[in-house]
């Protein structure tokens, strides 16, 4: 691995972001908002798992410094993609570059869309190098946020919701003072018993439940 970068806090221009999981749902929206802001964001680098040709489409449109491709076989179908492109960025395949895409050392914010716990060493790679995180990634908090939190604090980055129903959680209590909020009650929009009628969720055990990510 490289070398990790001091953080970068301040910068010229618009706000210089990493985005790992480029392909996917989070991934593609924020780069819609980045097109339609580009007096306020630029992307340095994307990291994306399979979807080599929308990447490559990416990559042209946006111009990152640096980026990653997970699956290690696709990197040469990714280059020729980008064969015509005059100033190619960097190409670190694997997990690795993942890593590189989070940590960038050009980035202010990284944008983790990654889905799983694969999330989970991006997300900490980022806060280890002083990124704040814009976290569409559940897992990285259910699964390691006794360890992800405290990690956070220390290297003072801010994690921030990214998506859409813990986004819409932060947004409602900003303002409120200490204390004035008792509870939440968040509703879900699918699941395993979307379609389930009511008088059988008595009957649901532990392990339906788990089935459903």
């Amino acid at each position: 691995g490289r070398a990790v970068a001091e953080a970068r806090k301040t910068w010229d221009g618009p706000k210089p972001i990493s985005i790992v999981g480029s392909t996917g749902s989070i991934g593609t929206q924020t780069l819609d908002i980045v097109a339609e802001n580009p007096d306020k964001f630029r992307v340095v680098a994307l990291a994306a798992g399979s979807n080599v040709t929308l990447l490559a489409d990416q990559v042209k449109t946006f111009r990152p410094k640096l980026v990653a491709v997970r699956n290690e076989s696709l990197v040469e179908e990714l280059k020729d993609a980008l064969a015509d492109m005059e100033d190619k960025p960097e190409i670190i395949p694997g997990e690795q570059g993942i890593i590189e895409v989070a940590r960038h050392p050009d980035a202010v914010t990284v944008v983790t869309g990654i889905v799983g716990c694969a999330g989970l060493k991006p997300t900490v790679a980022a806060i280890e190098a002083g990124k704040d995180i814009a976290l569409a990634n559940k897992e990285t908090l259910i699964a390691g946020g006794p360890f992800v939190l405290p990690l956070a604090h220390k290297h003072k980055v801010k994690i921030l919701p990214a998506d859409s129903e813990h986004s819409a959680i932060f947004q409602c209590i900003q303002g409120l003072p200490e204390g004035a909020l008792r509870r939440i009650i968040l509703t879900a929009s699918g699941g395993a018993f979307k379609d389930l009628p009511v008088e059988k969720l008595k009957e649901v055990k532990v392990a339906d439940a788990l089935k459903h990510p």
